[in-house]
């Protein structure tokens, strides 16, 4: 293996999310306010992807679902988020109060690469955390049908 092939661990960086999301020919931008989050949006669903950890050695693909909820809606919300969570491995769902009277609801999938990683490692992650993020929020939308119409009022 050459210096710097594709075939080689390297360390987890925020450009190296950007060459992944360009590869895939994906839109995104920087957030002013937070230079180690990127934003972008898929099928309606604003995602954010960042780099955490103690050693920014975890990628985070965080998703919001395109609808508010009621907080009055927030048992129903949660017991939704834990029957998801406990069929499946990923990813992790979850609703959080985002103003007096709305609750957001959420996926992400966090992969830890603080051994380093391959490009293709790299897009693999990204790819999962927006294909199963965006699963839950297809899953959230079968389970309230004609419920939705009245979510964002």
């Amino acid at each position: 293996m050459g210096k710097g092939s594709a075939d080689e661990l390297a360390p987890l960086s925020l450009s190296r999310v950007e060459e992944s999301l360009a590869r895939h020919g994906y839109a995104f931008v920087e957030d002013e306010e937070h230079p180690e989050i990127l934003r972008a949006r898929f099928d309606d669903y604003r995602f954010q992807f960042m780099i955490s950890g103690d050693e920014h050695g975890v990628l985070q693909t965080r998703g919001r679902w395109s609808h508010s909820v009621d907080v009055s809606r927030k048992v129903e919300m949660i017991k939704l988020c834990n029957e998801w969570n406990m069929n499946r491995i990923w990813p992790k769902v979850y609703v959080r109060r985002e103003s007096e009277g709305l609750l957001g609801v959420y996926g992400e999938l966090a992969a830890d690469f603080r051994a380093g990683a391959l490009d293709s490692q790299i897009d693999n992650a990204i790819t999962c955390g927006l294909s199963t993020v965006i699963a839950f929020f297809h899953s959230l939308e079968e389970r309230l049908g004609a419920e939705l119409d009245d979510l964002d009022s």
